[in-house]
């Protein structure tokens, strides 16, 4: 079978046009040998050893994070119902249906910024120009995922709090540390001192709300400009 029609037929790609256009890239490979030309023939022996650089089917970094959080961790989301809080072009909520949630709500204070195969999935529930603050639900969800930005997770604490019972939210220095602390051009933060001063604050917070904190984990991805990122898992108690 052609190698461009294998990748659609097998899920990696949703076109033969996105299949050629990973191959031409280089982003797919036969063991460790490159395969540049869309038309060339896969044995059927050899598809177990096929690779194929994942990161350009994702809707956003954000997918990338979450996803290489979620293989260092025993989280379960599979069947649960799943608030994505500042969910923008839908990279955690991609991940999410991956790993088998039920259904993700998702809320973001801007608009049309939601991935259109992502808008059109069932599965989706979208609430948009939103602030979660003013969000309210009869349901108590499963589980909530935040990835916000311009603003400090402090300011929707009580929100997330009040909506749901087990979290994993994103922490981002570069919009938690107070301005005064020194950034380089594009706001990446090197005071390790004050990040972690903040860091420690926030989850002292999360203790106050009643919740506990399991796991603190730095990001596989950085912040689109650099700045180090970290992942807090936490529930109710």
């Amino acid at each position: 079978m052609r190698l461009d029609n294998y990748l659609v037929e097998a899920k990696y790609c949703k076109s033969r046009e996105k299949a050629k256009m990973l191959i031409l890239e280089g982003k797919v490979s036969l063991g460790d040998r490159l395969i540049l030309k869309p038309s060339f023939e896969l044995p059927i022996d050899l598809q177990d050893f096929l690779v194929v650089d994942k990161s350009e089917l994702f809707v956003s970094r954000g997918a990338q994070k979450l996803l290489g959080y979620l293989q260092t961790n025993q989280i379960d989301c599979l069947d649960k119902h799943v608030l994505d809080v500042g969910s923008s072009t839908g990279g955690f909520a991609q991940v999410l249906l991956e790993k088998g949630a039920r259904k993700v709500t998702c809320v973001d204070v801007g608009k049309d910024q939601l991935d259109l195969d992502l808008r059109r999935n069932p599965k989706i529930r979208l609430f948009e120009q939103c602030d979660i603050r003013d969000f309210f639900s009869q349901e108590i969800f499963d589980f909530i995922v935040c990835d916000i930005s311009f603003i400090s997770l402090s300011k929707i604490l009580d929100a997330l709090v009040r909506l749901g019972n087990e979290f994993i939210l994103l922490f981002k220095p570069q919009f938690e540390v107070g301005r005064d602390v020194k950034r380089n051009k594009k706001g990446v933060i090197f005071d390790k001192l004050a990040i972690k001063t903040r860091l420690d604050n926030f989850l002292n917070e999360l203790e106050n709300k009643k919740l506990k904190v399991f796991d603190v984990k730095k990001s596989v991805l950085k912040g689109k400009e650099g700045n180090e990122e970290f992942f807090i898992y936490a529930k109710k108690f």
